[in-house]
């Protein structure tokens, strides 16, 4: 479960939530009502049937506060003490004998800090698996819902569960209420139920993880333990395939969080007893060798929106690199390289190099102000331009494309984004060269100087294909982006500062 930061304020359910007006009327009523002479005593009820029940003649919403809807029953479970508290059960008994049990049971708060908690959700949080076998059984409703602010996903001072009762008692680390909730005769619950973000309760889970060795303990048990329970009530139900609003399984999600140890325990689970929930198959072992079969669905990129394709694509996910180290990713990527991506990479070289030998010759022979030749060198400098802008056009289509997929933000953009932006960069550079070129305009010659020199140097790409050469790609594009751009913005602030005071020394007053 995540933890709250020292300095964020402690948020309690219990509050004082009377308005002025309401108060007012309580110390009226208090001062001219004499002293009830009846005893307080349980076994009384019966003599004083019509007086208590005469309370919840009006419905249990007349028993509501209007401001929140939290009703009797909430506040009383939101006391507990030890445990216990016997109004609980009175309460329970007389809405049981005005025909309104179902709705006082799955009465929820109204507000929009807490909407949708029901006295199953206070229940569970308090830990009390007496007053939740109470619950289920007087006609709770298992699936209730708690959306309000409080219970929704990235804020900070707030706490997702997932909604749904099973989710919360999954989250909060108590297999006993999962176990009854999951099979009970009452109303078990539909394991598949999803809540508002679509998460069914493997994803609440892979949500609270936070890599800490204490949370990944109790989740990845709690992970196991709702898989094999899920599997022995429903065999038929594939609790792990199913996708929340986002398109994600409980493993792409792990992947797209950045859930390292989860996401391992995910993709090397071997159980030997359920063959079918392993996601890892062992053939053989000799000492410390072993060959193993990995099941690969949602895994490899042959399926959309895999866990590789996020990761990869993913360059501002935490973790990243050590999710990329995990078998079988780190095994794949390997496979794919040596099978077909390492003669693709080098293809694209030869084709380049091919390109910029191409561009560069177009560009030494341009012939300003002259028609076209109707000869050899001619119908050659007309086959170069088509090429050289089919080459242009081919970049900023690639670059476009790649950047609708990462949606780099500024950190991706220096990670990941820094050759792509560059191939983009060099192609807007050769349209407005062209542009320019087709207008009659001088300036386009600038261009094509920027859009020449920027396409050599994007040929150090292709080094990356090679270990002794793809190092030093990465050392130079480090340095650029790291102390040489810091430096490049403290000397162009001293270069305006100086320019600006020189300037106006030697500038000359009308």
């Amino acid at each position: 479960m995540s933890k709250s930061k020292d300095s964020s304020p402690t948020f309690f359910l219990e509050t004082d939530d009377l308005t002025e007006e309401e108060r007012a009327k309580a110390k009226q009523v208090k001062k001219g009502t004499s002293k009830d002479k009846r005893p307080m005593d349980s076994n009384y009820l019966d003599e004083i049937d019509e007086p208590v029940l005469h309370l919840f003649e009006q419905k249990y919403s007349k028993n509501t506060n209007i401001s929140n809807g939290k009703t009797a029953l909430l506040k009383a479970l939101l006391n507990l003490k030890e445990g216990e508290n016997d109004t609980i059960e009175h309460l329970l008994e007389i809405a049981e004998k005005t025909g309104d049990l179902k709705d006082f049971v799955n009465a929820a708060y109204t507000d929009s800090y807490y909407k949708g908690q029901t006295a199953l959700h206070v229940a569970i949080e308090q830990r009390s698996a007496n007053f939740v076998q109470m619950l289920v059984k007087k006609g709770a409703d298992v699936h209730a819902k708690a959306c309000g602010k409080f219970f929704q996903p990235n804020q900070e001072t707030c706490f997702y569960f997932g909604e749904l009762p099973l989710s919360l008692a999954a989250c909060t680390n108590q297999p006993d209420i999962v176990d009854f909730l999951m099979n009970n005769p009452y109303q078990a619950v539909d394991v598949r139920e999803r809540d508002s973000h679509g998460n069914t309760v493997l994803h609440a889970l892979v949500s609270i993880a936070d890599n800490s060795p204490e949370n990944t303990e109790f989740v990845i048990a709690m992970y196991d333990h709702i898989l094999f329970k899920a599997d022995q009530l429903h065999p038929k139900i594939k609790l792990e395939e199913i996708e929340n609003n986002e398109g994600f399984t409980p493993l792409t999600l792990a992947a797209k969080t950045g859930k390292v140890v989860l996401l391992k325990h995910i993709v090397q689970r071997e159980f030997k007893g359920c063959k079918h929930l392993s996601r890892k198959m062992t053939e053989w072992a000799y000492g410390p060798v072993c060959s193993s079969l990995y099941d690969l669905a949602s895994l490899d990129t042959y399926e959309k929106n895999s866990a590789l394709e996020i990761i990869v694509y993913g360059s501002e996910i935490p973790n990243r690199l050590e999710m990329l180290n995990i078998e079988p990713f780190n095994r794949l990527i390997e496979e794919k390289w040596e099978r077909f991506a390492q003669r693709m990479f080098w293809f694209n070289f030869i084709v380049y190099v091919i390109y910029l030998l191409i561009f560069t010759a177009v560009a030494f022979h341009r012939e300003e102000g002259k028609d076209f030749s109707n000869n050899q060198v001619g119908y050659l400098l007309l086959t170069g331009h088509i090429i050289t802008t089919i080459g242009a056009l081919y970049f900023l289509i690639r670059g476009l494309r790649d950047m609708l997929r990462k949606r780099p933000g500024f950190q991706s953009l220096l990670i990941d984004g820094y050759t792509d932006q560059l191939f983009f960069l060099q192609a807007v550079l050769f349209l407005v060269c062209a542009l320019l070129y087709f207008f009659g305009q001088d300036e386009y010659v600038a261009c094509l100087v920027l859009c020449l020199a920027l396409s050599w140097v994007n040929l150090l790409y292709f080094s990356r294909g090679s270990k002794n050469m793809g190092i030093y790609n990465v050392m130079i594009q480090k340095m650029v982006l790291g102390e040489i751009r810091r430096f490049l913005v403290v000397y162009m602030v001293f270069l305006i500062g100086f320019s600006a005071g020189i300037f106006a020394y030697i500038h000359e007053c009308p």
